[in-house]
């Protein structure tokens, strides 16, 4: 049985181009439970598709389909199987990929990473929540995962009037397990990690910082998480110092260390306080990927002064020529945003850069061009010039 919701005149334009969210002010009507399955309409009364509602939410509607038809679990299973043949198609050199992005998948809401045989998931919504008993035995007949860990601990819940849940579903989850990629090996921490456990995201952009760092040079990583860019330059037979502050992730960066039998710093502190108290530099490169801190717009400023804070304190131990890869992991900071607060904090210290390349999330994490909210990590390669 489906509730009835009506958006205002205009504004089912771009959920037939496949915009999946209706926020509160584009609301005509709404007539439906918490949670509920809707069908959305336009001001003619012409179906728009169907979606869940919840009225505490920013985005009451969250659509799932623009057909008028019911969402079971064979649904969930078809839309599960379509995105992994897309993924089977674009990602290559691993065993650990995202094989359900929420939104830029068509289940808004929910998220499924996969780790070898070994899944983790999210529950970002009250309507996916409640749809549990249909997608979670199609994620088990699709995937067939020998475990299954709930990682709906994000902040974002509350929102949606859910407490924070991280706890087993099936199977026996490990502590950690590794991860395969391009030859090379990381650990996870999957049970007690942040997000899934892994930035799975990053692999286009460590694919390429491996390729360009050189022998001896000299790498500092912040906000390393577990490490990987640390890694793959020591590997390279550079002299990486990996900082975060996070104690499951350094651990799981020294059990990558010592598997490859490297020594070089990985310290646990917060990475401002190290930028401050060192010891630093000079370096060839620096990398600094802060957490999102920005989630909605009324953050965007605290994103901005951090990246300029960091960037400031930074650049006194660049050497001149060598490169800073600067991220920002959330939507509310654009790339002209990002390359902007990056300009005044170099402006700032009399400092000249180049932007060399630019990054985003691997394809394993679509960015539809209907929903460019979907495309929320970026990374601007700096060249220190003389």
């Amino acid at each position: 049985m489906f509730g009835a919701v009506t958006v205002k005149k205009g504004r089912e334009k771009k959920l037939r181009n496949g915009y999946p969210w209706v926020q509160r002010g584009e609301l005509a009507s709404a007539e439906a439970e918490d949670g509920a399955l809707v069908r959305v309409s336009d001001m003619d009364g012409a179906v728009v598709g169907i979606g869940t509602y919840n009225s505490l939410s920013r985005f009451p509607v969250r659509m799932l389909s623009l057909n008028d038809e019911e969402i079971t679990q064979e649904w969930f299973a078809n839309r599960f199987n379509a995105a992994s043949a897309v993924r089977e198609r674009l990602i290559n050199g691993t065993n650990s990929w995202r094989v359900v992005s929420a939104e830029a998948d068509g289940v808004s809401g929910l998220i499924i990473d996969k780790f070898g045989p070994h899944y983790v998931f999210q529950v970002r919504s009250l309507g996916m929540e409640k749809l549990r008993s249909l997608w979670f035995p199609a994620l088990m007949d699709v995937f067939s995962p020998e475990s299954v860990m709930e990682r709906s601990d994000m902040a974002g819940r509350k929102e949606e009037g859910l407490e924070p849940v991280a706890k087993m579903r099936h199977g026996n989850v490990p502590v950690t397990t590794e991860i395969e990629e391009d030859g090379f090996a990381y650990t996870a921490p999957i049970l007690d990690g942040l997000k899934t456990g892994f930035y799975l995201d990053q692999r286009e952009t460590r694919r390429q910082f491996a390729e360009r760092v050189q022998p001896g040079e000299k790498v500092l990583d912040l906000f390393c998480y577990t490490g990987t860019f640390a890694l793959r330059a020591a590997l390279k037979g550079a002299e990486p110092v990996a900082v975060d502050i996070f104690k499951p992730a350094i651990i799981a960066a020294r059990m990558d260390a010592e598997r490859y039998k490297l020594n070089y710093p990985i310290v646990e502190a917060n990475a401002f306080e190290f930028m401050e108290e060192g010891p630093l530099g000079p370096y060839d490169w620096i990398l600094i990927d802060p957490p999102a801190i920005a989630k909605t717009a009324d953050k965007r400023d605290s994103l901005k002064w951090a990246i300029w804070k960091l960037v400031h304190g930074a650049i006194p131990h660049l050497k001149v020529g060598g490169r800073m890869i600067v991220c920002a992991c959330t939507y509310q900071m654009g790339l002209n945003n990002l390359l902007e607060t990056c300009r005044l904090a170099a402006s700032d210290r009399n400092a000249r850069f180049t932007l060399e390349n630019v990054t985003y999330q691997d394809l394993d994490h679509p960015m539809p061009l209907g929903f460019p909210e979907a495309a929320y990590l970026k990374c601007a390669w700096l060249r220190r010039d003389a």
